[in-house]
């Protein structure tokens, strides 16, 4: 249930990407490890505190992998009774660095600490925190979340470069997109085989980036004739390496030295997903009327155009063909005095036309005004979207009641989820709403508005059997905020925003349709409960992988 504004240049950039057919220089730069290995520096010396239960309790890096260390029994991970955290201080620096460690991990503590010993205090800078977790044996990982760097398994010296490459992208300063993929599109090769495979799959440029600085990092530190001719792809190293250079060499004592950021952790209400309220569900105005629109009388042009865009990067048909593209007008019994709704459905889409109608008559009437069009494709998954701030709401495959009402709730927020009244709610609450709503305030904002909006339908969320007290705040928040919106006898209809325009395809349009580049990307809420399903806003690179090596997941 993922947001998009239709005014982010990066997203369309990064959507707009085709597939791209470029050599590799090498096989794998993960051949160079050992290279690396020999090259860095001796460990420096070091001195460490451990954190005291209180400390850990006040507050870790917000990843979930860290909480799941200490506090989730059913994780992977978990291993509070041998788990530590560390402020490491190293010779060559006086601020710490967070460290944590568990001692079932297969790499030990001083191994860990040596990691980051090996680079110099201006590369290490770029990594906030570090966390070697427990796994079970013969499987590792190295996963990203901005500066926060988290291993399991074994690891070696090379790692922790790779980890300051990586941050250095995934955490910042970052990589200019055009003049990388202008880069790209120039030089005739890119860094080894996985980079050429992504980039001709769908043209993501996350594998071609990463493996790019493991090629600028081996030009830099390792001395002598290279075994390589990186002039294939000079370009995207001439982007590259004055990041590299800036963080590598820059003068002083730990220079710019990152942060970490700490949470104190909460729990989730409702651990399962939202969707399992929906078994109670609320009441819903019906149809007065619903009027067919003919294909001669055109399409809305957002439905049009949504309906040609590739349904994914695995499946290139359009997302509903023409001759199943329908289009209705529909107006609901409390909004008679207002122009209908004018809904978009593909006949081949999970949802019937039925289903479709009886849900958005779910949304209170002024919650309901906020939202201008609302379309349903089928899709494999469950998933919706919303187009910012033209009020655009997409739905895929069997979307529940609590879907139709998050996505609603993105056209009511209007930028409240930044206000400093919604920031001091979210830290005055002690649990999270969803797995979900960890991810960003504009989905915390959606998650806790369908909350408000089943709270106040008659029958309290208390009365369901669900206890809210948690999130008091945020709840009141909204209230304050548009909470007559989210009441059936709250605020009335009221005129929406215009409808998109109409546009009438010509035969040969129908029968050929030109495919339309989308700025939609679908987020899988199939198995909501999981924070595994989760994932950020679509990156132009693609998502940073959080891969585990050693098995299938």
């Amino acid at each position: 249930m993922v947001v998009l504004s239709s005014l982010c240049p990066l997203m369309l950039l990064g959507l707009a990407s085709a597939q791209i057919i470029k050599k590799p220089l090498v096989r794998s730069t993960h051949d160079f490890d050992s290279t690396f290995d020999a090259t860095l520096s001796a460990p420096q010396k070091y001195t460490y505190k451990k954190w005291t239960t209180d400390e850990i309790e006040q507050g870790l890096p917000p990843d979930s992998t860290w909480s799941a260390s200490y506090y989730d029994r059913e994780s992977r991970h978990y291993c509070r009774d041998d788990f530590s955290v560390y402020n490491v201080t190293y010779a060559d620096c006086p601020e710490p660095w967070l460290i944590g460690h568990c001692a079932k991990a297969e790499i030990g503590r001083e191994a860990t600490f040596d990691l980051l010993g090996r680079l110099p205090s201006s590369a290490r800078g770029v990594i906030s925190d570090l966390l070697n977790a427990n796994i079970e044996r013969g499987l590792s990982f190295r996963f990203h979340d901005k500066h926060s760097v988290l291993f399991g398994g074994h690891f070696r010296p090379a790692d922790g470069l790779k980890a300051v490459l990586s941050a250095l992208w995934v955490g910042g300063p970052g990589v200019p997109y055009e003049p990388f993929l202008n880069a790209v599109n120039a030089d005739t090769c890119v860094a080894d085989e996985q980079a050429a495979e992504s980039l001709e799959r769908d043209g993501s440029l996350g594998d071609a980036v990463d493996r790019a600085f493991a090629v600028a990092a081996y030009l830099k530190l390792v001395k002598g004739n290279p075994p390589f001719d990186a002039s294939c792809m000079s370009n995207q190293l001439k982007v590259l390496r004055p990041i590299l250079d800036q963080r590598w060499d820059a003068p002083g004592q730990c220079p710019d030295k990152k942060a970490p950021i700490l949470e104190k952790y909460r729990t989730v209400l409702f651990s399962a997903g939202i969707e399992v309220i929906n078994t109670d569900p609320v009441p819903g105005s019906r149809a007065a009327e619903i009027v067919y629109w003919p294909k001669y009388e055109g399409y809305p042009e957002f439905c049009w155009n949504e309906a040609r865009a590739q349904r994914s990067n695995d499946d290139p048909r359009p997302r509903c063909e023409p001759r199943n593209l329908n289009v209705y007008n529909v107006t609901y019994e409390d909004c008679l005095d207002q122009d209908p709704w004018t809904i978009c459905h593909c006949s081949d889409a999970q949802q019937s036309l039925d289903d479709v109608i009886r849900r958005v008559g779910k949304l209170p009437p002024g919650l309901r005004s906020h939202m201008v069009h609302l379309i349903a494709f089928e899709h494999s998954s469950v998933g919706g979207a919303a187009i910012l701030p033209l009020n655009m709401v997409f739905i895929f495959g069997e979307a529940q009641d609590s879907v139709y009402m998050h996505e609603a709730s993105h056209c009511i927020d209007r930028g409240f989820y930044r206000s400093e009244t919604f920031r001091t709610a979210k830290a005055r609450d002690s649990c999270w709403p969803t797995h979900y709503s960890k991810s960003a305030d504009i989905e915390l904002f959606a998650e806790i508005g369908v909350l408000h909006l089943y709270d106040k339908s008659g029958k309290t969320l208390l009365e369901r059997g669900h206890d809210p007290a948690c999130l008091a705040n945020g709840l009141k928040a909204i209230d304050d905020y548009v909470g007559l919106d989210y009441q059936r006898d709250g605020t009335k209809c009221f005129k929406r925003k215009p409808n998109s325009r109409t546009v009438y395809p010509s035969e040969f349009q129908f029968q050929s349709p030109e495919p339309y580049i989308s700025n939609v990307v679908i987020e899988d809420f199939s198995n909501s409960g999981e924070v595994s399903s989760l994932s950020s806003p679509a990156s132009p690179w693609g998502d940073y992988p959080r891969e585990i090596h050693g098995q299938q997941v």
